[in-house]
């Protein structure tokens, strides 16, 4: 768009036909986008392939869906801002922002700190509401996007009383109503993204001592403890499906084979006497790729095992 001046005296009016009575219903799902994320009509012809991949690229979160229904939403709408002059003309300064909370009986103490990892994150997000459809934002190179929020935080849980309040994690998004309202662009179809969520955090922890061929490790989730072991005994039976870097040096040693017993998941190489080794799944993006699909070994930070 050309930057043109501005005491033009034409005024660029829109036409007011009505055509298509649109809008959003209400919101079943959050999606955090990286801003860098782009995507074309192509994508949306098969949108789970597609979602999918960026989920396991760490570049897209589902926020709700029905794996963690929305119960409540909150529309705290700061009032569009006038000023009345001495003379009683009314000028008009700026819209209000839209802030919208929304609130979940879901996930316990564990989704409350999955939210509070995206205050002030400044990503985007895609809106999908209860009837499927979903809103996103149309940039001027033909690609869509995300909607650009200004605010995102996770506000204090909302605790269970006797009465009739259960525990209640909540997230507030904050935006201008001239982004969606120039920018927004609704599709429809998208309902069967409802069913996705965000992955799931793996913790590595040390198993058995390891020696200098050896290092014996578990593989659990991060808040309920499940096996990975137990579920995906072939998968993580490949070296290429787990990266162990010395601590010192950061040189990543080569795993020459894996084996799993009751659990129990043993990593050889060659490893050094007093040296430390920190010991993490492969990307999600490799583990998706190998069929260890929804979970995320390298996220955090590893377990360091030293050699005897």
């Amino acid at each position: 768009m050309a930057i043109t001046k501005a005491c033009g005296i034409k005024v660029s009016v829109g036409n007011t036909g009505k055509e298509c009575d649109t809008s959003m219903n209400a919101t079943a799902m959050l999606i955090a986008l990286h801003p860098s994320v782009k995507f074309t009509d192509d994508d949306l012809e098969d949108p789970m392939p597609w979602i999918e991949g960026l989920i396991h690229e760490r570049r897209a979160f589902p926020l709700f869906g029905s794996k963690a229904p929305i119960r409540t939403i909150t529309n705290n709408a700061e009032s569009d801002v006038t000023i009345t002059l001495d003379d009683g003309l009314i000028v008009f300064l700026r819209y209000g922002v839209y802030n919208r909370i929304f609130e979940t009986t879901s996930g316990g103490f564990c989704y409350a700190k999955a939210l509070s990892s995206f205050n002030k994150s400044g990503y985007n997000i895609l809106e999908i509401d209860q009837t499927g459809q979903m809103l996103a934002r149309k940039n001027s190179d033909g690609t869509y996007s995300g909607f650009i929020t200004d605010f995102m935080y996770a506000p204090s849980p909302i605790w269970a009383d006797f009465t009739n309040t259960p525990y209640k994690n909540r997230f507030q998004i904050s935006f201008g109503p001239q982004e969606v309202v120039n920018n927004g662009v609704i599709f429809q179809g998208a309902g069967e993204l409802l069913s996705l969520m965000g992955l799931i955090d793996v913790r590595i922890e040390e198993a058995a001592a390891a020696t200098t061929t050896a290092i014996k490790v578990y593989a659990v989730t991060d808040c309920a403890e499940a096996d990975l072991a137990e579920l995906f005994p072939d998968e993580l039976a490949d070296p290429d499906r787990w990266l162990v870097t010395n601590k010192t040096t950061g040189a990543v040693v080569t795993i020459t084979g894996v084996t799993i017993t009751d659990s129990e998941i043993v990593l050889t190489g060659a490893f050094v006497s007093g040296e430390t080794y920190i010991v993490q799944g492969n990307t999600s993006e490799d583990w998706y790729a190998n069929d260890i699909v929804g979970y995320d070994g390298n996220t955090l930070p590893g377990v360091e095992i030293t050699i005897p």
